[in-house]
């Protein structure tokens, strides 16, 4: 087997008693090699060309004749850079550690320059700057015969899965026309070109895209149909005349000291829900229920049946398969080539729908180098009790949801739900293998509302010597020493300086400016709920907060999704602030164009949980602690618990949608529609533009 780097064992154990005990073999002297299919690789850059392409070629590469990291941002605004995407069924492989193979799969996914073969399950790396134009033609090749998108007058539910579009998520550009217009329907065999103008003030940051066509977004994102989209800064601090700072990009602070950026990895998590049927069309299922293909079949996602939502028994499906959450399209991969005592930026992406992940890097036991998991779920939970025995790695968190943060937050543990993104900055302390585990959080704070067992997502290989020094202070030391030959002299560095000295502030290069309690101008509320009629299919709905005759918040004006009903009116210029709830389970509210500012998040007791981390008798803090005062553009909202956030609307003006993250639940119609208009535009009760 082709090999390309030296670490643990990777091979199945042999001995599995009962199913569910690991097997820990003896140690072994020589270094074993880690398998090149098993090694995460980083999604392929896109090829943005500086000219359309002509028809049938793939026209001259920008990235060739000046690579993006050179281009210089003077001359990036008003440049427009091209790139041509494709989405058809590709078939591939998909590795099932459970089984030891490789299933065969055919997918939606997309295709293109620079995608990847051995990772086709995963869209190319988009990386852009402020001021640019992007011009995306999405091509969308898939077959018109689409048995699953016939007229029955029903518009929510899964339906039209050969149809598509694309959402930039997070991205602070126009809804309206050919830009981030998720109202439009790209049918199979139509070809059409987004236009993307990245406003120059735009925060360089993480984001992502993915499709976002209402009845087929889960069925798409669940085969891969998801992407990383970078936008770069090279923008320092400046000083004002009154001493304050105009911001910059964190970029310029995440440099190394010779002034090269930070080694950077972007890691995308992916819950791919393939299955294989039978000839009746019933998922194949061993004994424990768990998803299985047999030789020759090939596993797709071609239904909701079965493959989404609840189980008969009150479970999820998701968690009911077996199925386990992927790394850049690589279920139990390594992340190889990291150094011991380097700072690393890692840029962490949930393009998920139906888990949620609290992450965590422990150190694997040296005397444990070549044990490996058994089979199962069970197997893997006790492999990571007996060799994955290291104390949690300390984790720097930079921004979230793209957006910087005031302050670098240390963590053991950091949350992702689906749609969230955070930015990690990581410095493991000592040379050898560790393990990237999903850590258990408790039903209510998971969007399965389920319990479940410790989980294991990988490795990462570490080479080099130990650090000799914490990862706090080979932090701190190595920003210090980029500000201080990177920033201005004079009144930027010394503030620079001043903030990382204080607690690692990042004042300096937070993109937005705190909303205060008078700046608001209006105030909304939204409650997600689901209602369980007895014997039929539960109803997904978005409404609005009211109060119950005992006091307690209660669901107003709820219903499900109707695409020509506006339900939001926004006013360009106003700072809203919003209570949000969920009624029923937990819900991650997304919204797009403008992002948010959490102020407060409480507890059914009323008790604020988004300050200082407080763990609980299991030692599990809330999911919530030290997002006090940052911006995000979506939040989970556990049942009973009530979220305060404020927004502004600045700039663009159209339509465009709210809904909940589970996106089989955005599918069946909890969402809405939401319109930013001009100050003293009435409601002119013009339809909606239609899914």
């Amino acid at each position: 087997m082709t090999s390309t780097h030296r670490g643990r064992l990777f091979a199945l154990s042999s001995t599995v008693a009962l199913g569910v005990a690991v097997q820990l073999a003896p140690v072994q002297q020589a270094a074993a090699e880690v398998p090149a299919a098993r090694i995460v690789r980083e999604p392929p850059a896109a090829l943005l060309r500086g000219t359309p392409a002509a028809a049938g070629q793939s026209g001259p590469s920008l990235m060739a004749a000046t690579p993006l990291k050179a281009r210089p941002q003077t001359s990036s605004v008003g440049t427009e850079v091209f790139y041509d995407l494709h989405i058809d069924k590709v078939q591939s492989t998909l590795y099932n550690p459970d089984t030891g193979q490789n299933d065969e799969v055919k997918l939606r996914a997309y295709k293109g320059e620079a995608v990847d073969p051995q990772i086709p399950y995963i869209g190319p790396k988009v990386e852009l700057w402020p001021g640019e134009t992007f011009r995306l033609t999405l091509h969308n090749d898939l077959d018109a015969n689409d048995p699953s998108c016939v007229a029955n007058g029903e518009h929510n539910g899964p339906h039209c899965f050969n149809s598509t579009n694309m959402h930039t998520h997070g991205l602070w550009v126009s809804p309206a026309g050919n830009s981030d217009n998720v109202l439009l329907k790209i049918a199979p065999q139509t070809n059409f070109q987004y236009e993307y103008n990245v406003p120059a003030d735009h925060p360089a940051g993480t984001f992502w895209y993915h499709p976002h066509l209402h009845g087929s977004t889960a069925l798409q994102v669940s085969s891969g149909m998801a992407g990383p989209l970078i936008i770069r800064g090279d923008r320092l601090p400046q000083a004002k005349g009154d001493g304050s700072l105009v911001s910059g990009d964190l970029d310029t602070l995440l440099t190394e000291p010779n002034g090269e950026a930070l080694r950077e990895r972007v890691l995308v998590f992916q819950q791919i829900a393939y299955a294989c049927r039978d000839q009746d069309g019933n998922i194949k299922k061993d004994a424990a229920g768990k998803w299985v293909c047999d030789k020759g079949d090939v596993g797709g996602i071609e239904s909701y049946k079965g493959q989404f939502g609840i189980t008969p028994t009150g479970g999820t499906e998701w968690n009911a398969s077996g199925r386990r959450t992927a790394i850049n399209g690589l279920v139990e991969p390594y992340v190889v080539g990291a150094r011991a005592g380097n700072v690393e930026r890692w840029r962490f992406i949930h393009a998920g729908v139906r888990d949620s992940i609290r992450l965590s890097f422990r150190k694997l036991d040296p005397a444990q180098a070549a044990a490996t998991p058994g089979k199962g779920q069970k197997a893997r939970e006790q492999f990571i009790q007996q060799a994955c025995t290291g104390a949690p790695l300390a984790q720097f968190a930079v921004a979230s949801d793209g957006l910087t943060r005031g302050a670098v937050s240390r963590r053991d543990t950091t949350v992702f739900q689906p749609g969230y993104r955070e930015d990690l900055l990581m410095v493991f302390p000592e040379p050898g293998t560790y393990c990237i585990v999903d850590e258990t959080l408790r039903p209510e704070q998971s969007v399965n509302n389920e319990s479940y067992p410790r989980e294991l997502l990988g490795y990462v290989t570490v080479d080099g010597s130990a650090a000799g020094k914490a990862p706090e202070a080979v932090l701190a030391q190595a920003l210090e020493t980029a500000a201080k030959a990177r920033m201005p002299q004079g009144t930027v560095r010394d503030k620079v300086l001043a903030d990382l000295a204080d607690g690692l502030k990042l004042s300096a290069f937070a993109p937005h400016a705190d909303i205060a309690a008078n700046d608001v101008t209006g105030h909304r509320s939204l409650g997600f709920q689901i209602v369980l009629p007895p014997g039929q299919p539960p109803v997904f709905e978005v409404g609005e907060i009211g109060t119950g005759d005992d006091g307690k918040p209660v669901p107003v004006n709820s219903s499900p999704y109707e695409p020509g009903r506006l339900d939001r009116l926004l006013e360009l210029g106003a700072v809203d602030e919003w209570k949000l709830t969920a009624f029923a389970f937990g819900h991650p509210f997304h919204i797009h164009v403008n992002p948010f500012q959490i102020v407060s998040v409480k507890d059914p007791d009323g008790n604020e949980v988004s300050g200082a981390p407080v763990p609980d008798a299991n030692g599990i803090p809330s999911q919530y602690a030290n997002l006090q005062g940052t911006w995000r553009d979506t939040l989970f909202l556990q049942q009973g618990y009530t979220a305060t956030v404020r927004s502004r609307y600045r700039r663009y003006i159209g339509d465009f949608v709210l809904h909940c993250h589970i996106l089989d639940h955005e599918d069946e119609g909890m969402m809405q529609n939401v319109r930013i208009a001009l100050p003293g535009t009435e409601n002119s009760g013009l339809p909606m533009a239609h899914h």
